[in-house]
């Protein structure tokens, strides 16, 4: 009997810590109390090794979440979280989506149209998928942590690091939240509402929400937990797992813990965390992506369009005579990416390669991402970073089919500043230009946000030199082979340390998740809009802070 207890452990876990018995007072006998679990995680390695991925093995998977609760219960491409991620960044202004007449997916939010009221209780989609990203997180999360008290994870040094696994994603989670609605430039204030914390996995009663100040409070002490219980574990090296490996990338280890905890930290101004926590990461990851793997430079283009037999319309011809393969793109290829926190190993699709993403060579009109011409005239010509827009408008383009078959659609125009920094023509394995294949690597998260946030953390706090060392640390990495290492000093001559750093965030992660978005909301300024935007009407003032879910006020009566 208590075999076939122990074999349904896993499952039991996997469900939830609670059980029908606690509700209808019956003894349930696949109910394991904690003692009884603890004897049996302490049986073998393999029987707590059994337990422990029943409790924490699927919260990698609540980092960048696919769910139709997010999307008006529609199973599509806009259920992803990145997806909403995505639309902050087309509402930046650093980003020029198609153009007026081939006006992209996106394009209600990339021209901030008065009628995309996003921000609004009755936009039950955007608002209210935007707000079930974070609160889908906490629900797993808790659970771990209700059975891995603090207790256990002292006692049992192998428990540590899922504890921290599950305080990180549950942290992060609060920290959306608190990053889209609550203001952003009074973080210390004791009166203005924070959020509610939860602390228990069950049907609890309505809790006030703590202060603005005692949530990043809770927030930040939250994420020191975590750290600590990573260092202190047998998980990897100081709790890091790094690697290229489908269990080293798709984990949540202390370089996930660090770089949300960065992250939070940098909302709340407590700047010497940022510091701490960015350098402890990066002293795990101090390599960058070398300058011929970073996108694919704009010069290959002529070669990668090559073909023979092929005429406007007429596709049978003998086929296209040049490739850049995904391998060749550190975006797409974590042997050549070092700086990956967290993603998708191979096998999976990465959202930058399909038709809807930014791989200039899989779209069309609607889908070509420019990069802000205000941008692209800062940068230097020894930059790869540069190398990776098109200087010019490049005509005659050939979009691939979608029939398994080296054909093509028509011709198009690329327009100048197109962005190739997750271009490829073939999947990684794959040698059809084709769009049935899309197999390349994720990565979702990467340690260049977090060297820059480190640097934003010393100029904040006056350290002009410290961050200037960073950004010359990113832009020797950044400089075209054979080229004279570029340093603020000889490509930002005259400015702050600050605008370098505000600079180079819009250089380096250009297109990656909401930072265009959310640093421009903690800086409390929009970056202006160069020459070649269709449309230059900014963020609405009140599109910075979000409106409370009319389902989450109703449920609670102690909101303001």
């Amino acid at each position: 009997m208590k075999t076939n207890r122990i074999l349904s452990a896993t499952l039991i876990l996997a469900m939830g810590l609670t059980s029908c018995s606690k509700l209808l007072d019956v003894t349930n006998p696949n109910y394991f109390t904690d003692d009884e679990m603890a004897e049996f995680m302490a049986s073998s390695p393999e029987a707590e090794e059994q337990v422990l991925t029943g409790l924490v093995g699927g919260l990698p998977g609540y980092i960048n979440i696919y769910d139709a609760r997010m999307n008006g219960g529609y199973s599509n491409s806009a259920a992803y979280e990145s997806n909403f991620e995505f639309r902050r960044f087309c509402q930046s202004g650093d980003v020029v989506e198609g153009d007026a007449e081939n006006q992209g997916g996106f394009s209600a939010y990339y021209q901030n149209l008065s009628s995309n009221t996003y921000w609004r209780t009755d936009q039950d989609i955007n608002n209210y998928g935007y707000y079930m990203g974070p609160v889908i997180k906490i629900g797993p999360a808790q659970k771990a942590i209700d059975f891995i008290t603090e207790e256990k994870a002292e006692k049992y040094p192998s428990m540590r690091a899922s504890r921290a696994q599950a305080l990180t994603l549950k942290a992060a989670a609060y920290m959306m939240l608190m990053e889209r609605y609550t203001d952003l430039k009074d973080v210390t204030s004791t009166t203005a509402q924070g959020w509610p914390v939860y602390n228990k996995y069950d049907y609890n009663n309505p809790v006030a929400p703590l202060s603005v100040a005692e949530t990043w409070k809770w927030i930040n002490e939250t994420f020191k937990e975590a750290v600590d219980l990573f260092h202190a574990s047998t998980y990897g090296k100081d709790g890091y797992t790094i690697g290229k490996s489908a269990s080293e990338i798709y984990d949540i280890d202390c370089a996930v813990a660090q770089y949300y905890r960065c992250r939070a930290a940098l909302d709340s101004k407590e700047w010497a965390t940022v510091i701490e926590a960015g350098n402890d990461l990066m002293k795990h990851m101090p390599d960058l992506i070398k300058a011929a793997d970073y996108g694919m430079a704009a010069s290959k283009l002529e070669t990668v369009n090559g073909r023979t037999g092929i005429t406007e319309k007429t596709p049978n011809g003998t086929g296209w005579t040049g490739d850049f393969n995904a391998a060749e793109n550190a975006f797409f290829n974590l042997e050549k990416n070092p700086e990956a926190i967290f993603g998708g190993a191979r096998g999976t699709t990465n959202v930058f390669w399909s038709l809807d993403g930014l791989n200039a060579l899989k779209n069309g009109p609607s889908g070509y991402y420019q990069v802000d011409q205000l941008i692209y005239d800062a940068l230097s010509d020894n930059d790869c970073r540069k190398a990776c827009i098109l200087p010019e408008d490049f005509h005659n383009f050939h979009v691939y089919s979608n029939n398994g078959k080296d054909t093509t659609w028509f011709n198009y125009t690329m327009p100048q500043y197109t962005s190739l920094k997750w271009a490829a023509s073939s999947a990684i394995g794959y040698p059809s230009h084709s769009n049935d294949a899309a197999t390349a690597d994720n990565i979702y998260l990467r340690s260049s946000a977090v060297l820059l946030m480190v640097a934003e953390a010393y100029a904040q706090s006056g350290k002009e030199a410290e961050a200037k060392a960073l950004i010359d640390k990113l832009l020797a990495a950044r400089t075209v082979d054979g080229a004279p290492a570029m340093t603020c000093a000889n490509t930002m001559a005259g400015k702050s340390a600050l605008d370098i750093v505000k600079l180079q965030w819009r250089i380096e992660m250009w297109g990656e998740g909401d930072w265009a978005f959310f640093n421009q909301k903690r800086w409390g300024t929009q970056n202006a809009r160069g020459n070649n935007h269709w449309s230059n009407t900014p963020i609405p003032t009140e599109g910075w802070t979000w409106e409370i879910p009319q389902k989450e006020r109703q449920g609670n009566p102690y909101w303001n």
